[in-house]
């Protein structure tokens, strides 16, 4: 598992990924990884799935990405959460 400091970069990343997605495509797309540069960086989401807690896995991740979505909360409190700290 990460460090609460990784998983913090981690979503400030994945928060500037969805504000230039938008900024580009007028709302959040998803690319595949073979979909060039911006394709190959939503590896993010991977990374971050892989290192959050087990009860945040179950349906899909959908919790996770709750938190993660839930900007009204400073990275560094979304990661502790994404980490059950």
């Amino acid at each position: 598992m990460v460090s609460v400091k990784d998983m913090t970069d981690l979503v400030y990343v994945y928060d500037a990924y969805i504000t230039i997605n938008k900024a580009l495509f007028g709302d959040a797309v998803l690319l595949g990884f073979y979909e060039g540069n911006f394709g190959a960086i939503s590896r993010i989401f991977n990374v971050i799935e892989r290192n959050v807690i087990e009860e945040l896995k179950k349906d899909d991740y959908k919790a996770a990405w709750e938190i993660l979505d839930d900007t009204s909360i400073s990275p560094e409190d979304r990661a502790k959460r994404l980490l059950g700290e």
